[in-house]
């Protein structure tokens, strides 16, 4: 009998260890957004170079100043390899075939690699031009989602508490936003910090039946900010910045070059946002990157949002992310934004 149940628990102990028959990888390695690029040394002192520095070296949109996409360390493929193996994010480049190739999780968990191969360096060059927005999402995306599943697991629980009560929706945003205000379909928690300060906003209003466009974005949202973000002075608000007109004095006047909203305030210039329609976790959004400025004040910084039409209630929700740190970096921020922006439910 001894000798039954030694076998029935010796049975339980295999059955449960070879329940999950995935091998153990190691955890991944990196800071956030460094990427490594491994390349054969005379493909990358030669002619191809400047494609690659043009994809990597790239400046985040849409940021106040320079700062670069990625974190890049360059690697030989003549050299040893060992050390570069577990790294988050890696870029093979080389001759062969003509071929975009994306692996995951292959050595190390998280990880992407992607292979780009073509026959000679020019047509690498011209393979990696022809596929830049894609190439660079792979990684970016890749970045925000393991930012995003961390924010899943450590998050402030006063805006997702806070967003749920007024609209139904959840949302995992970093736990320093604390700060809140409430308002009709209106929300929007902070740090409240002099410098690398995050900010998130939440809106919505009624979906008219028209496709989501920059434009109506741009009006909605500048709307939407005047009422439910004042600056510290009369007549100060949050709004979109504008890329500034030339001066009466350096050109002729223009009809066209002061227009008048709606309500009754004049705006200069084109906004400076760049939009694009994507498909984010099988929901099809408007995604705008821009940059804000408090009218009437100093303050300005970056912001992210997405936008996105609740068909059944016939509603338009709004997420953004937006940032003040005028002494310090926004890459990072913006992006942890960006990828909070991702958990919204």
């Amino acid at each position: 009998m001894r000798f039954l149940f030694a076998v029935v628990a010796a049975l339980m102990l295999v059955s449960c260890s070879t329940g999950d028959r995935r091998p153990h990888k190691p955890a991944s390695k990196g800071l956030p957004y460094e990427l490594v690029l491994i390349v054969p040394k005379a493909l990358y002192e030669g002619s191809l170079r400047d494609s690659l520095d043009a994809l990597l070296k790239s400046s985040t949109p849409v940021l106040p100043q320079h700062e670069p996409l990625f974190r890049l360390d360059v690697v030989y493929q003549e050299g040893n390899l060992v050390p570069w193996r577990t790294f988050r994010n890696r870029l093979l480049v080389d001759l062969g075939p003509a071929d975009i190739g994306v692996a995951r999780n292959a050595i190390a968990r998280p990880q992407i690699e992607v292979k780009v191969s073509a026959p000679s360096a020019r047509e690498l060059a011209e393979l990696i031009g022809a596929n830049r927005q894609y190439l660079t999402d792979l990684f970016v995306d890749s970045e925000l989602e393991v930012e995003a599943a961390r924010l899943r697991r450590k998050y402030s629980r006063m805006t997702y508490d806070s967003l749920q009560r007024l609209s139904g929706h959840t949302i995992c945003v970093p736990e320093g936003l604390h700060a809140a205000k409430v308002a009709t379909d209106f929300l929007w928690t902070g740090t409240n910090l002099n410098d690398r300060d995050q900010n998130f906003v939440f809106y919505s209003y009624p979906w008219d039946g028209q496709a989501l466009s920059e434009s109506r974005f741009v009006e909605n949202r500048d709307s939407v900010m005047r009422v439910n973000i004042p600056g510290a002075a009369v007549g100060q608000w949050m709004q979109t910045a504008r890329v500034p007109l030339p001066s009466p004095a350096a050109s002729a006047p223009s009809a066209s070059a002061t227009s008048v909203s709606a309500d009754g305030h004049a705006r200069k210039g084109s906004p400076l946002v760049l939009s694009r329609t994507r498909v984010i976790d099988n929901k099809v959004v408007l995604e705008v990157h821009g940059l804000w400025e408090m009218r009437g004040g100093a303050l300005g910084g970056a912001f992210i949002s997405m936008e996105r039409v609740d068909t059944a209630a016939r509603r338009v929700l709004v997420t953004e992310g937006f940032i003040y740190s005028p002494h310090s970096p926004k890459r990072n921020l913006m992006r942890q934004m960006e990828a909070a922006l991702r958990t919204f439910h």
